[in-house]
């Protein structure tokens, strides 16, 4: 027949029992291969085929061979493609290859007649047969009956491939819920670790457990630098460069499924290892760290859900040792704040603690350090009733070793202050001791003086220290630059060399460190001396303690106060009448 005749007709009780009972056979049953089984039986059986087999959609224009009888040529699974598709049930005629040129495959295994399997509008599959017993022609009931039991076989083919695809859906679900669960497990045995080195193994440990290899490398980026944290390879470094390159994975890979992705070193490495898979360790999108993965102990290859496990941990992995390095790291800060804290309860103390009253003179002292402890230290030591020593220093450096050598240098100096020894000489001594118990790259820029309130003079060493104004109350002004080199570079060769200035009421001596003069504006523009000499001269005021008030309020007003990267200090000594 050419096409199988669609006209209504009326069947008689005894042509419907059989389908009544056809129907409630493969409704009985949810196995699809039971089902097929009696579909092609009953069409064979019934209508007297010789031969027959059922074709279902797998995707697109694929068709599987999902059940064959009496046919050799055409074997079970095998897999055919259909284009165009029928959209009729049709014999099996010459005149249809042009249009259907796979229906050449058919007739080749003999098959003669095909209906389509279709269901609300949908084509599931093709019932194919070849000839009848006795090559009769189709009687009118026998087309209904031929119809009518392969639309209920649609009916029930679909049904079960619903339901099959459902217990795969609930076998998929299920096997999330179980890798979710393990995830969650592990998420909190990754949270109770507070040590990088057991959450390694217990990364370690979750991999020969789960995926059965023992096998792997897990390499983390430091830096610029890629360190192996925990390797079952045979070699003790992996270059530098394949980790690198390996670190450009943004997702699981296949090593065999990915021949053009990395440099060929890379996939020697790889094959020399017996590497099978690479797996990414990302934070927000950023490859971090990488895992390499031999063969699973029993064989079987890594699926997809696999990868999506793997890639999972991995992930979690890095989030964790990176919020292990990120507490270590507050740890680490706080212990250095409470350091720090006591270092700058130490530093005050060294500090005077107030300013004392020398007749006929003013004297005011300010300090603001860039940290929380510096190397700036000022000093006003009273020898006797007459004699005061003032000290400025500089020492090299910030923060703590800035302040243990500016600790060193004032034990020195108040051991040697009450000693009847000339300043030249006490200076030489200073640079000896620091020389002595320093290494070479500490320094300390140094002026000191002893005031004396007898004969009003100020007999003073500078060794290499910012070299102090002394404005006369005319309004002259020179440096006190007479000493010589800085503390601490080498042993003295030669005395320092001192001046003794005579001080008039009026007289002023500012004392700075470079912290004032080398203060930063928003546009990298030192302070310099200059404005320092600029505020001294223009300030109307008569005390010690409003000029130093005018040049810091100067300093703050022109440096920027996010970049002070340096200690500010000054010292000012006025005589007055």
């Amino acid at each position: 027949m050419s096409v199988v005749n669609q006209n209504t007709q009326t069947s008689s009780p005894f042509e419907l029992q059989p389908l009544v009972e056809f129907t409630r056979t493969i409704n009985s049953s949810f196995d699809i291969d039971f089902i097929l089984n009696n579909v092609l039986y009953t069409l064979m059986g019934k209508l007297r085929f010789t031969r027959g087999l059922i074709l279902l959609r797998e995707n697109g224009t694929t068709y599987r061979v999902a059940k064959a009888k009496g046919i050799h040529d055409i074997r079970e699974q095998e897999h055919l493609e259909i284009s165009p598709e029928p959209e009729m049930q049709i014999s099996i005629h010459s005149h249809d290859y042009q249009q259907f040129p796979w229906l050449t495959r058919l007739q080749n295994s003999g098959l003669t007649h095909i209906l389509d399997l279709t269901v609300r509008g949908k084509l599931i599959g093709i019932v194919c047969l070849g000839k009848r017993i006795g090559e009769q022609q189709f009687s009118p009931s026998e087309e209904i009956f031929f119809r009518s039991l392969v639309n209920i076989s649609a009916t029930a083919i679909e049904k079960t491939s619903i339901l099959e695809e459902l217990k795969e859906a609930n076998r998929n679900l299920d096997s999330r819920i179980q890798e979710l669960n393990t995830l969650f497990e592990m998420s909190k045995e990754f949270g109770a670790v507070i040590e990088r080195e057991q959450l390694i193994k217990v990364l370690v440990f979750s991999l020969l457990g789960h995926l059965g290899t023992n096998r792997y490398l897990i390499a983390v980026k430091e830096n610029d630098r890629c360190e192996v944290i925990a390797s079952r390879l045979p070699v003790k470094e992996v270059k530098q460069t394949v980790l690198h390159d390996l670190l450009r994975c943004i997702k699981p890979v296949i090593v065999t499924d990915s021949p053009d992705t990395f440099e060929p070193d890379t996939y020697r490495c790889l094959d020399d290892y017996a590497i099978s898979v690479i797996v990414p360790m990302t934070i927000q999108g950023v490859t971090r760290g990488v895992m390499l993965l031999g063969k699973r102990m029993t064989g079987a290859p890594y699926s997809e859900k696999d990868l999506e496990f793997l890639s999972s941990l991995g992930n979690l992995a890095m989030i964790s040792m990176e919020n292990i390095r990120l507490f270590e790291e507050t740890l680490e800060k706080q212990r250095l704040e409470e350091e720090l804290k006591i270092a700058h309860q130490i530093q005050q103390g060294l500090l005077p603690k107030s300013i004392p009253a020398i007749p006929r003179y003013q004297l005011a002292a300010k300090t603001i350090a860039s940290r929380q402890v510096g190397g700036d230290y000022f000093d006003i030591v009273q020898l006797d009733d007459h004699r005061y020593l003032l000290v400025i220093a500089d020492v090299s450096g910030k923060g703590t070793p800035a302040a243990l050598l500016m600790a060193n240098l004032q034990a020195t100096i108040r051991a040697l202050a009450p000693l009847d020894i000339t300043i030249a000489d006490a200076t030489g001594r200073v640079n000896d001791l620091i020389y002595d118990n320093t290494s070479a790259d500490n320094f300390i820029t140094f002026f000191w003086g002893i005031l004396n309130t007898e004969d009003n003079t100020l007999k003073y060493v500078n060794a290499g220290h910012n070299h102090p104004f002394y404005c006369k109350a005319d309004g002259t002004v020179r440096r006190l630059d007479k000493g010589g080199m800085i503390l601490g570079v080498v042993r003295s060769m030669i005395t320092y060399e001192h001046e003794i200035i005579h001080l008039d009421p009026g007289d002023t001596v500012v004392m700075f460190t470079d912290g004032v003069s080398e203060a930063m504006n928003a546009e990298n523009e030192e302070y310099s001396e200059e404005r320092i000499e600029n505020v001294m001269l223009h300030n109307e005021c008569e005390s010690a303690g409003s000029l130093l008030d005018d040049i810091f309020a100067s300093v703050q007003e022109f440096a920027d106060p996010d970049n002070q990267s340096d200690d500010i200090t000054a010292l000012v000594l006025k005589a007055v009448s």
